[in-house]
């Protein structure tokens, strides 16, 4: 609950934007809230790039590991996504 009734500066927005302009304002030793009805951090954080990067990285670690056995790489011949572990994983990163 907020208890301050004086706000030198007021954010519409809990994303990267809002966020920046909320600590900017913050250095300068404003007053800030924040509103926002969602999660902070906004669509790039929970739903966009950020989730998109993970499932990209993963996606390229499995491509890559076909390429091991040019280098010489054993033990590697088969390898399987475990994607609820995975998603579980990162949500929990997100």
């Amino acid at each position: 609950m907020i208890k301050e009734k004086h706000f030198d500066f007021l954010v519409i927005g809990g994303g990267s934007g809002g966020l920046g302009a909320a600590r900017r304002a913050a250095t300068f030793g404003k007053r800030v809230a924040m509103v926002e009805g969602k999660a902070i951090g906004g669509t790039c954080v929970n739903v966009g790039c950020v989730p998109k990067k993970i499932m990209f990285n993963v996606a390229t670690f499995l491509e890559e590991t076909q390429l091991f056995r040019d280098y010489g790489v054993e033990g590697v011949e088969d390898p399987k996504l475990d994607f609820p572990a995975f998603k579980k994983r990162r949500d929990v990163y997100i």
